[in-house]
């Protein structure tokens, strides 16, 4: 049964710090010279600078067995090494392009305190240009079909100290179904919280991963709390379709799963 509509949640000063929407693939056999070509085509102008990175294991959403555990990457072998994973950055280096040769992701990525989050509406198109281009790419070089086998969208979330909490004992202020309460009991407070949890999107068209960890920001040296969620999953030819719905699970998720008071004065919701 569909969950009825209704208006996604808006903030003026959201917590994002990273999107990254991502394509995974039937395996291209892009070269190494072909890179050239490649960055020619998604802009080379727009994305001045080029890194190699290791590649991303594959991994895809089942429902032939239970999600207690996390999905696993699955591994092949290979007779010569695989061609890296290639980040292209704008010259402000808060937008790239990840590309390897069966996956292609592009983030944003909030690099100063003052970078203020595009919104989805803006972002997305940016990524659909960019598969099509690739997707030109690889027609152009005759490499075969790139068809989509899943889809990807991942927000990151960072709630700096001060921010609702002080204290890993304040963190229900922040997340209303997570408690540390220390009055009254033999464990003191955590040193560190580790929390997951997996929800299954409509008509087993993925999955939302929503995890919570504490981690040391590198701008100010004190901790933050990260939330990540990631919606994973595929429904054939409807990639438009299937982003938005990804978009309103997390979002509604993320106001499912935090505090309304810090929503309203910390977050601003609107």
């Amino acid at each position: 049964m569909e969950r009825p509509s209704s208006p996604l949640p808006d903030y003026d000063n959201p917590p994002v710090n990273e999107v990254v929407f991502g394509v995974q693939f039937n395996k291209v056999p892009i070269k190494a010279p072909d890179t050239g070509i490649l960055w020619e085509k998604l802009g080379r102008k727009a994305y001045p600078e080029c890194k190699e990175m290791p590649p991303l294991a594959r991994v895809v959403e089942r429902f032939d067995e239970p999600s207690s555990q996390p999905q696993r990457p699955t591994f092949e072998e290979l007779s010569h090494p695989p061609l890296p994973r290639l980040f292209f950055i704008n010259a402000s280096k808060n937008h790239l392009i990840q590309v390897q040769q069966d996956r292609l992701h592009q983030n944003w990525r909030r690099l100063k305190s003052d970078d203020k989050y595009p919104r989805y509406a803006t972002l997305y198109p940016k990524f659909v240009k960019s598969w099509r281009l690739f997707t030109s790419f690889v027609n152009e070089l005759n490499l075969g079909a790139s068809e989509p086998n899943q889809f990807e969208l991942t927000y990151v979330n960072h709630i700096p100290r001060g921010q609702g909490w002080v204290n890993l004992s304040d963190v229900e202020n922040v997340f209303q179904d997570f408690q540390c309460k220390v009055s009254d009991r033999f464990l003191p407070e955590p040193e560190n919280i580790s929390w997951r949890r997996i929800y299954r999107l409509p008509d087993d068209s993925g999955r939302l991963h929503v995890s919570l960890r504490l981690a040391v920001s590198r701008e100010t040296k004190d901790r933050i709390m990260i939330l990540d969620l990631t919606a994973r999953g595929f429904i054939p030819n409807k990639m438009d379709s299937w982003f938005d719905m990804a978009h309103e699970w997390i979002v509604k998720g993320f106001a499912d799963l935090t505090a309304q008071p810090i929503q309203k004065s910390v977050w601003k919701k609107k």
